[in-house]
């Protein structure tokens, strides 16, 4: 069992930090997909970046304090519950010829690995993943608008 009066002020202060940098990272891949015209902007992709950080921040914390866990279960509620949340994202128009949001979903995935990996002490790799995704994110929009215009 977990004494929690043993987590100190400075294991706390991690979740904080980790948190605000992935809460940044998430922001700006939601300031792309605010700027494409898309759903789930800054505010989400920040939330969702700053609490997968959080939850495995606090996960390695007690799994560190109680010797015993598994931090690999924060990581499944997160697919879990992200999983949940990109579902809600994708649906059909009757208007249209498909399925849309599928694109804004995995970005939502993608901005939850951001926050995994800045809540598991990777910032370096999670600025890195940021930067892959923004690239993705823009050169694929880019090249459809241009395919597009072919047409």
């Amino acid at each position: 069992m977990i004494d929690l009066h043993s987590i100190d002020v400075w294991q706390q202060l991690t979740v904080i930090i980790n948190a605000s940098i992935a809460a940044f990272l998430g922001s700006l891949i939601g300031w792309e997909r605010d700027r494409a015209g898309k759903s789930a902007g800054p505010r989400t992709m920040a939330l969702v970046g700053s609490a997968s950080a959080a939850i495995v921040t606090i996960g390695a914390i007690i799994d560190d304090a109680s010797q015993n866990g598994d931090p690999a279960r924060a990581l499944h509620a997160i697919i879990t519950g992200i999983g949940f949340l990109g579902a809600g994202l994708i649906f059909t128009d009757k208007h249209s010829t498909g399925i849309q949001g599928v694109t804004t979903a995995a970005t939502v995935f993608s901005t939850a690995a951001v926050g995994v990996a800045v809540g598991l002490g990777f910032q370096i790799a999670g600025v890195g993943l940021t930067l892959i995704i923004l690239i993705i994110l823009r050169s694929t929009h880019v090249f459809e608008k241009s395919i597009n215009r072919s047409f």
